[in-house]
């Protein structure tokens, strides 16, 4: 059987005034794959487990739910109990390059451009089996690419297709199977390292249906999402602000916004910033989040060391994942997006008042030197790590102490190298017997001689 949709074939026109515009299939099996690297394409097809364990629990936790993804140089597979997609998506929607008029929308996505689970296959290898059940439908589509690429069809087939009847919970769910890998691919998931790079991005990528409760493992090894921290403390106050911005048809892009301190971690610091739950940028420290602007009345110097406590996060959130300002791959942001733009000027806003504390920490660092801390350091270290989602906060970063007079310390140790015979002549006539000793004794020569009287 072959799915029912009006996806025009590729014979060349017989009408001499029509030209063909059709595009090549090699187009989509190259082009798709070629800006996107293998980890991305791996984490898009989590991305649709995950789509579909939101959509099974839109308003609750994710606990129950799985995502298993199974790597080796032979082939790649990947399961889930996540809902599954249903035959009449599959036929009309899911196989689709793009995303259809009309396509069900899933409220709140990660999935938007409709290429993901193609690209992924293409990326991959040359055959692959999806299979997938609902509650009242299952299929299963065995793809050749290679075969697929030289047919004049733009369609594929169902290999098997169950309609109107009751499938058990315990079988639904998606299972992608991709065999016969490319040789860069094979050689790739053959590597341990690979296998512990691939699990600490899915790691990084999908805190958020983690710390829902979602299950996602690698070779199985659970996958732990890891905590988002800031410092926080009455005197040290991190900053957020909400922003709405209104779209045609009546959506809405809302985006929540934190700025403060962190531990001090240059890996961590920055700005983290999310699309739909879905990590975009992390510890981003370029001019895409406004460090080293300097236009329109603001200023933030480039990133240095003395700001590896600044933690920024950026939550983007809409129930149409298109009105997002994210790239295609879910690497990048759309810097053009009029809703990045007008959110970043106010990620810098929050910023400068952070920097500006940073600087001054770096001043009493450099004033009292490495043995002594100051008031504000000592804010630091007195202050406790919280989850961003936990953090008393206030529109703008405050800092709560009163100046104190600082207490520096009462000796200070000289260092200088003399020639030796110099040395062992002078500490003759003083008649001492260590270098310490000569040291002391010739400070208290000078100060008593030339600045006593």
């Amino acid at each position: 059987m072959t799915p029912r949709t009006a996806i025009p074939r590729g014979e060349p026109s017989v009408d001499p005034n029509t030209i063909n515009a059709m595009p090549t299939k090699q187009l989509f099996i190259s082009m798709l794959t070629r800006d996107i690297g293998l980890i991305p394409s791996i984490i898009d097809l989590v991305d649709n487990a995950a789509d579909g364990a939101r959509q099974l629990r839109a308003d609750g936790g994710l606990a129950g739910l799985w995502v298993r993804v199974e790597a080796s140089e032979r082939s790649f597979k990947i399961s889930d109990n996540c809902g599954g997609i249903s035959v009449e998506t599959a036929r009309n929607y899911a196989f689709r390059f793009g995303r259809a008029a009309g396509a069900p929308a899933v409220r709140h996505s990660v999935g938007q451009f409709g290429v993901g689970m193609k690209r992924a296959i293409f990326k991959l290898g040359s055959r692959c089996r999806v299979e997938s059940a609902t509650k009242t439908s299952s299929f299963v589509v065995n793809l050749d690419v290679a075969k697929w690429a030289t047919s004049k069809e733009w369609e594929f087939e169902f290999s098997d297709v169950v309609e109107a009847t009751t499938i058990a919970a315990d079988k639904r769910g998606t299972r992608i199977h991709i065999t016969s890998l490319h040789a860069d691919v094979a050689s790739k998931l053959a590597l341990q390292s690979f296998e512990n790079e691939l699990a600490r991005e899915l790691e990084r990528r999908l805190q958020e249906p983690i710390s829902r409760g979602l299950a996602v493992s690698m070779n199985g090894l659970p996958v732990a999402a890891r905590p988002l921290l800031m410092l926080a403390d009455k005197r040290l106050v991190p900053a957020a602000k909400v922003l709405k911005f209104k779209a045609p048809k009546q959506k809405v892009v809302r985006v929540k916004l934190f700025c403060g301190l962190g531990p001090s971690d240059r890996a961590l610091a920055g700005w983290h910033v999310f699309c739909n739950g879905r990590l975009v940028l992390e510890a981003d420290k370029t001019i895409v989040t406004g460090w080293g602007e300097k236009a329109r009345g603001l200023e933030i110097a480039g990133f240095h060391n003395q700001y590896t406590h600044l933690r920024g996060f950026a939550y983007f959130d809409s129930d149409d994942p298109g009105l997002l300002p994210w790239n295609t791959t879910k690497t990048g942001l759309d810097t053009d997006s009029a809703v990045y733009r007008a959110t970043r000027l106010e990620m810098i806003r929050l910023m400068q008042p952070v920097v500006r504390f940073l600087n001054q920490v770096k001043v009493e660092r450099q004033d009292l030197g490495p043995d002594s801390s100051g008031h504000l350091q000592e804010m630091l270290a007195a202050s406790k790590t919280v989850a961003v989602d936990d953090v008393q906060h206030r529109p703008v970063f405050t800092v709560r102490y009163t100046p104190i007079t600082i207490r520096r310390p009462s000796v200070q140790r000289l260092q200088y190298d003399v020639p030796l015979d110099k040395a062992e002549q002078v500490k003759k006539v003083l008649k001492v017997s260590s270098w310490k000793a000569l040291g002391e004794r010739t400070f208290d020569y000078f100060y008593d001689n030339e600045v006593a009287e």
